[in-house]
């Protein structure tokens, strides 16, 4: 038999026994259950709740009651249409109003004017301003934020009604004068600030134009508007920036040109050095020159192209033909230039050299060429040798490369200077748009500013805002004074008595769940039986046995199902180990074992299996009385070898259940359970039966369970709830880890069912006598029945 003591995991009990998952159980601690806590107290949360407002009641008379005094004002703009740009947005301040109302601002004019101290009310106060603004609510009745008209409700409580009726219209009135003088000073103040800033923004604008007048004398720009208007900054030229933009222009051209000529001379260069022949070289240049001629310079015309021979003329006309396409766009040139810029110009000096550069390279030839036709144009060659024409005309494209080198360089040259220049002009425009936004900001809010004065001046007596009073002051009694009272009065006895009553159950450990118990014990609990309901009423003229026995006379009841789920999980365990000897104690007195024990004997005798109830109560026995038998022998006389056990066996009118009484006690109960005799019983009579229970005293309370429990194959704890504190329960799981005890399960007794029916169970009175010796203990035998109690 395994006796030592493990603690269970967190499972659901029911799950160790093969059934239905239970409920899984709270480990956060014990805490306090607020609908059963309302429940137990009600009677005394009822009683406090009448208190208080007897209590309140009672304030509310001594203190007297309150007046309240009301009147409604609509305060509304004087003039509804908006004159000024923008006042529809920005117009309706509610929350404004509200507070200006109840400022010491107006209610201390409204003492002053009224004379409110010499009222009966207020004339002992050392400060009557705070006093009526402690008791003054304004409110709004209509309108919203945002609305051009709000009506609010100015309301004001005081002892007497005639003072609260005289407060609440002298506050009226001191808020209408208020707002005629604020609508006075406000419009002085704006004109007299709009004067100020005119005339600041007028000297600064007239500054600023001075400086720019200046700063014109000086800037190297040319200005195609006068100073100071929108278009002056547009206006405005920089010489040398224009100059950049032709030069870059020029660059561009330039650059593409000698990128066309280097890619002709690699390509003819590379037909020389392939071997081509005179003619297919001839033809490649004669193609070159027809593209130079077709999109060449400007004023070139196709005609030239046309008289390019074909391979195989004359030299005269090959050289007539080469001469006009180079010459012939040159001369062109130069006489655009000499027409457009005059004979000074630098690009005039590169045409000039160029054409020099191709007639040089043609005499060299022997192509003779005279200045007249070169002036005329009409080319009439002489002394025409036979020349190689391609490489004429190869080097007259390097000739041109070269030009178009250094006319890159001039042009980078003349292009940076320029660009200098350009940026030391371009911080004067930076200047002068600075100098021009300048001034028109100034002109613009001049302009806003003379609007704004001529607005102020339409709207001068338009302005501000109206108060109209629309009822007449009304006073009556408040009721909610006397409501607030009792309603104070019922909370504070309400929650008084619920604190009382929470602390007190906070202070209750004692068990009052059964995750409690479990999580207390770590052990399964087997069953939970319900407090038993004595509503339901049993003849005591017809009670074969204690009405305790609710299985027998109830077995329809939920209390009867209890002990049959308790039933259920115990043999699905014994079955299992093949226990059949068990031990059924308590944590403490009064937690319902025997009665427990009797039921649950009477659920197994009902399946057929034989069962039989040994009391080894050896102190205060109980089982003879629940089935009405006389303890007249019993286990006493067995250990005392008085009789043997088949004689101590009783049978009952129940079918399969038998009894052990405990019959004569013992002075030494603890030596006879530890004897031998005791072990011997119990084997013989486990062969006689299908199941033996033991029923045990307490086991916090004496020994003796802890000595039976070596002996048997299990033991049920019962455990009530409600009852047991904590610190017994960790008594027992200390008795249980030292003596090594093998807990079967728990069984957890008086379930709160709803009803307020209770059962005394009787183990619950007497037990201090386990101390005591059979001689000192002289109280009677008990009857058969049992003693009950019902609550109220």
């Amino acid at each position: 038999m395994n006796t030592e003591f493990q603690p269970l995991e967190n499972h659901s009990d029911f799950e160790f026994d093969g059934m239905e998952g239970h409920t899984q159980s709270n480990t956060s601690g014990p805490g306090v259950d607020i609908v059963r806590l309302l429940f137990r107290n009600k009677f005394l949360l009822i009683s406090g709740l009448a208190v208080g407002l007897i209590l309140g009641q009672a304030a509310y008379m001594k203190l007297g009651p309150i007046y309240s005094a009301s009147t409604k004002v609509q305060v509304s703009q004087k003039n509804p249409v908006p004159i000024k740009e923008g006042e529809i947005q920005t117009f309706g301040e509610l929350t404004a109003h509200i507070d200006v109302i109840k400022s010491p601002r107006i209610v201390g004019e409204a003492v002053k004017e009224a004379k409110l101290y010499n009222l009966p009310s207020l004339a002992g106060e050392t400060d009557p301003t705070e006093e009526i603004l402690g008791s003054l609510k304004v409110k709004r009745i209509s309108g919203n934020d945002r609305a051009y008209l709000n009506i609010l409700n100015i309301l004001y409580e005081n002892p007497r009604s005639q003072d609260a009726k005289i407060v609440t219209q002298a506050i009226v009135d001191a808020y209408q004068r208020y707002l005629h003088e604020v609508r006075q000073v406000n419009t002085n103040e704006i004109r007299e600030q709009l004067d100020q800033a005119n005339k600041q923004i007028l000297n600064d604008l007239e500054r600023k134009k001075k400086e720019y007048r200046e700063f014109r004398e000086d800037a190297p720009l040319y200005w195609e508007n006068t100073p100071g208007s929108d278009a002056a900054v547009a206006g405005s030229t920089n010489v040398h920036q224009e100059r950049v933009k032709a030069i870059d222009n020029e660059r561009r051209l330039n650059l593409l040109k000698l990128t066309e000529l280097k890619s002709k001379i690699s390509s003819l260069k590379a037909a020389i050095a392939s071997g081509e022949s005179k003619e297919t070289l001839e033809l490649l240049a004669q193609q070159f020159l027809m593209g130079q001629t077709r999109g060449g310079q400007p004023g070139s015309t196709s005609s030239a192209g046309a008289s390019i021979s074909a391979p195989g003329t004359s030299n005269l006309d090959r050289a007539r033909t080469a001469l006009e396409t180079h010459l012939m766009p040159l001369l062109i040139q130069k006489n655009r230039l000499e027409r457009d810029f005059g004979e000074n110009h630098p690009d005039l000096d590169a045409v000039n050299r160029s054409i020099k550069t191709i007639v040089n390279l043609y005499r060299k030839q022997g192509i003779e060429i005279s200045a007249d036709n070169l002036n005329s144009g009409d080319f009439k060659l002489s002394n025409v040798k036979e020349a190689d024409f391609v490489n004429i005309y190869l080097k007259s494209m390097e000739q041109q490369l070269k030009e178009l080198h250094n006319r890159e360089q001039e042009l980078t040259k003349l292009f940076d200077e320029e660009t200098e220049l350009a940026k030391k002009i371009g911080n004067y425009q930076v200047v002068d748009q600075a100098y021009n936004e300048e001034i028109a900001q100034l002109k613009s809010q001049r302009d806003n500013i003379f609007k704004q004065l001529l607005v102020e001046k339409v709207s001068q007596g338009n302005s501000g805002y109206t108060l109209t009073q629309l009822s007449p002051v009304k006073d009556v009694l408040v009721i909610k004074r006397q409501l607030k009272f009792l309603l104070a009065g019922g909370a504070v006895g309400l929650g008084l008595v619920l604190a009382i009553s929470f602390f007190r159950e906070k202070q209750d450990t004692t068990l009052k769940s059964v995750d409690e118990i479990r999580n207390q014990l770590h052990l399964p609990v087997l069953g939970e039986v319900p407090t038993f309901d004595e509503s339901v009423s049993i003849d005591d003229s017809e009670c074969e046995f204690d009405r305790a026995l609710w299985y027998y006379y109830r077995p329809s009841s939920k209390e009867a199902e209890s002990f049959r789920s308790l039933r259920t999980s115990l043999l699905l365990k014994t079955d299992q180990s093949g226990a059949k000897v068990l031990q059924m104690t308590s944590a403490q007195p009064g937690d319902g074992k025997t009665t427990s024990i009797s039921n649950l004997a009477l659920a197994i005798a009902q399946t057929g299996r034989k069962v039989l109830i040994v009391d080894a109560d050896l102190r205060r026995p109980t089982i003879h009385s629940l089935f009405g038998i006389v303890n007249g022998i019993g286990l006493g006389d067995v250990l005392s070898e008085e009789i043997d056990a088949q004689t101590a066996i009783r049978e009952t009118r129940i079918k399969d259940l038998s009894l052990m009484t405990a019959g004569t006690l013992p002075e030494n109960p603890s030596e006879m359970l530890m004897s031998k005799r005791f072990t011997h019983l119990l084997k013989q009579v486990r062969n006689d039966f299908d199941y033996v229970l033991v029923d045990t005293p307490p086991l916090a309370v004496v020994s003796d369970p802890s000595i039976v429990a070596s002996s048997v194959d299990g033991v049920l704890l019962v455990v009530r709830v409600d009852k047991n504190r904590r610190g017994v329960i960790r008594k027992v799981q200390q008795i249980i880890q030292t003596n090594g005890i093998n807990v079967t399960g728990i069984l957890a007794n008086g379930i709160y069912n709803g009803k307020s029916g209770k059962y005394r169970y009787r183990g619950g009175e007497g037990y201090h006598d386990y101390y005591l010796t059979p001689q000192q203990n002289n109280s009677p035998e008990p009857t058969v029945s049992v003693h009950t109690e019902v609550p109220g």
